[in-house]
């Protein structure tokens, strides 16, 4: 169960999928008002994305205002990736992680997460962003200190190297940053998770905080696998402690960095093949913000 690979079509429809998702969170961004809520900013994501023919998610809409974005006073997970998995207090499967009734003030980071499932397909990407574009120089820096992560991730798992090794040098280069890694609040302390094509989707759907069980499952299944048989089916779950090298299927990279009131994060698809790995698309607003601000 645990290497998945994709047809070109299928590659196609999944960065289609992508891009509609970034297109739900910008048109979100573009609504954003002072007090505004995470939860009406969540939901405007879902209501944008099931306007645009989405009926299903691998989760649901996520939006985290201010100090939350570095998921300050937030519990860590225990260090058991199948453990964490299962604990209904911690990280994106507990209710510290859900959308609150924090309100929107000016001057905050704002992260909006989202991972819609599009022809049994899921996606899942992860945007930063502010309140009318008015970016203060922290928040900037830290946007731009971001963009060193995405080849450095790369790089490293077209050379094959263990995902313990990537997670380390990403961990050092967060540090020599001055930021404090973020992503090691999530579920395992992942920097990245398996999407793929999810079980169920002519079965019911709702929200079990926050994601369906369709995507539960999918990742349940891959986790009692690799419990199982873990020489032939790794973990979904990519953190400091996996000591094996990415295998094919597709990869939701999610690095997340914080210091201060201010976190910030990108998250989107990581194709892995049997003999080398992309970025699924090159064209995203991330990726389009380093531009802009490399060229300015």
């Amino acid at each position: 169960m645990s290497k998945e690979t994709f047809s070109e079509q299928e590659l196609a429809d999944i960065k289609t999928a992508q891009r509609l998702a970034y297109d739900a969170v910008a048109a979100v961004e573009a609504q954003l008002y002072e007090g505004i809520t995470e939860k009406q900013a969540a939901r405007a994501i879902e209501d944008w994305l099931r306007d645009h023919g989405v009926n299903r998610f691998f989760h649901y809409g996520f939006a985290w205002f201010g100090d939350r974005t570095r998921f300050r006073n937030f519990d860590r997970p225990p260090s058991s990736a199948l453990a964490t998995f299962f604990n209904p207090k911690i990280a994106h499967f507990g209710k510290q992680f859900l959308p609150s009734d924090r309100r929107l003030r000016r001057g905050e980071a704002v992260i909006l997460d989202v991972g819609p499932v599009v022809g049994g397909f899921a996606c899942d990407m992860g945007y930063s962003c502010s309140l009318g574009g008015e970016d203060s120089e922290e928040f900037h820096q830290a946007r731009m200190a971001l963009e060193p992560y995405r080849a450095l991730i790369l790089e490293l798992v077209q050379r094959g190297a263990v995902q313990a090794e990537i997670y380390k040098q990403v961990d050092e280069l967060i540090t020599d940053q001055g930021y404090e890694n973020i992503h090691s609040y999530y579920p395992g302390s992942v920097i990245a998770h398996k999407v793929g094509k999810v079980p169920g989707t002519r079965l019911p759907t709702f929200r079990i905080n926050g994601f369906s069980p369709q995507a539960l499952a999918y990742l349940s299944g891959h986790l009692l696998s690799s419990a199982i048989r873990p020489r032939l089916n790794h973990t979904p779950l990519w953190n400091e402690a996996s000591s094996r090298s990415c295998e094919p299927g597709l990869w939701a990279v999610e690095p997340h960095i914080g210091k201060g009131e201010i976190g910030v994060k990108w998250e989107e698809l990581l194709v892995v093949t049997e003999d080398g790995a992309y970025w699924l698309d090159d064209d995203l607003p991330h990726t389009r913000y380093w531009q802009q601000h490399r060229a300015g």
